[in-house]
């Protein structure tokens, strides 16, 4: 019998929070809300990550392909490409090779373990991504989700006040930047604001980050176990 029960709650509980959203409270974090209330349901009645992952992992494989058909048609008919390429494709593998370095060095400098370490690397892709890369660094996939999700979320609810307080105006900039760091919350973020060239940005980011993650972590893996 399949075990649905993390779909339907994590369903559920967005519906409830977006209609609290639209109707009540517009400034309502919908994803930390959910999580929230989701945390809660788990501890009261004992169930753990894995087996609530299972029951709702179609839902994060969703995430992506979904976000990327609403992002299509602002991607389409944006001139984003014939503009900005050389600084957008640059901009996004820097960013990756960033994100993935960073957090070695800095997680090394906190002295955590490189099991732990492992399960860090992969915090900028999308949730599908990062569970298979960081079975292959041997890391711990529970912490993985965790991180990517607070990635996500941090990136989704901040990115954009942070951009504001940086005095960062050009629309590429912001959805690269979003889509490079925080995956596809990011990319809704952008979409719930209806800003298209973000949104085209963002979607071009979370796909080449995704796989250029993907290409460096493997070549790196006897780096960072030898050191």
């Amino acid at each position: 019998m399949i075990n649905l029960l993390g779909f339907f709650s994590t369903l559920i509980l967005y519906i409830l929070f977006k209609t609290i959203k639209n109707k009540y409270i517009q400034k309502i974090p919908i994803i930390i809300s959910v999580g929230i209330i989701l945390i809660i349901i788990l501890k009261v009645f004992n169930i753990d990550y894995e087996t609530y992952y299972k029951s709702a992992n179609i839902l994060s494989f969703l995430i992506a392909p979904a976000t990327i058909a609403l992002a299509y048609p602002m991607y389409k008919n944006s001139d984003i490409l014939t503009k900005n390429k050389f600084a957008l494709y640059s901009g996004i593998l820097i960013g990756s090779i960033v994100a993935i370095i960073s957090t070695y060095f800095l997680a090394k400098i906190l002295g955590m373990d490189n099991k732990i370490i492992m399960s860090l690397l992969s915090k900028s892709t999308t949730m599908p991504i990062a569970l298979e890369l960081t079975k292959t660094l041997d890391g711990y996939c529970e912490l993985t989700a965790c991180i990517v999700a607070l990635t996500g979320v941090f990136g989704g609810v901040f990115g954009h006040k942070i951009s504001k307080i940086l005095k960062l105006k050009n629309d590429a900039a912001i959805g690269m930047s979003l889509g490079c760091a925080s995956h596809v919350i990011g990319t809704a973020a952008c979409a719930e604001r209806k800003k298209h060239k973000q949104v085209a940005a963002s979607t071009i980011a979370l796909i080449l980050t995704g796989l250029i993650t993907s290409i460096i972590l493997p070549l790196l893996k006897n780096y960072f176990n030898l050191h």
